[in-house]
């Protein structure tokens, strides 16, 4: 590694935990995405990563609490392909007028159908014993469920999975308890 290199990991590193995770901001979901693709690169780089971006607008959201959802979703994505084979797709799009669509599919070996109920519940993994904590997936859906988002899959043994996140463009408003 040459201090250039050093300085690149260090800067990508303030960028994908910018801001305190309590605090939102306007925040464009395709640079989120770039930092969570060079964050991830150790286990992306043998692998064909596309990016389809549309037209999105920013979200208002806790940067890097969606970071941390892109970067478990892209690493997932990695982990069920196969060195020089894989393909994990990134796209981007409006959902209606006032939510956004990131997807993150990939050409992986795919979800089984009975394990596909149980893989946002905490602790839950299909990895060997020591290898995962089966709480990646249950932490990215408590974080887009407290966005006001949803966190969608779809998959197919043998052909890939494919999550969907959907986050509003402004978060639902907090509501306070009625008074008496």
């Amino acid at each position: 590694f040459g201090i250039g290199q050093i300085s690149e990991v260090v800067s990508n590193l303030k960028n994908f935990s910018r801001l305190d995770r309590s605090m939102t901001a306007d925040y464009d979901l395709h640079e989120g995405i770039e930092s969570a693709i060079r964050i991830g690169f150790a286990q992306l780089q043998n692998r064909i990563v596309r990016k389809e971006f549309g037209k999105i607008s920013h979200v208002s959201c806790s940067p890097s609490q969606i970071n941390q959802v892109i970067l478990n979703l892209l690493s997932n994505a990695a982990q069920a392909t196969s060195e020089g084979e894989g393909t994990i797709t990134v796209r981007t799009a409006m959902c209606g007028t006032d939510h956004v669509a990131v997807e993150v599919a990939d050409n992986g070996s795919g979800i089984p159908a009975e394990v596909l109920p149980k893989i946002f519940n905490p602790f839950f993994t299909t990895k060997a014993v020591g290898k995962g904590t089966g709480l990646g997936l249950s932490i990215c859906y408590k974080i887009v469920e407290n966005h006001g988002g949803k966190l969608e899959v779809q998959s197919k043994p043998g052909l890939g999975t494919r999550f969907t996140l959907v986050l509003p463009i402004k978060p639902p408003a907090v509501t306070s308890a009625p008074r008496s």
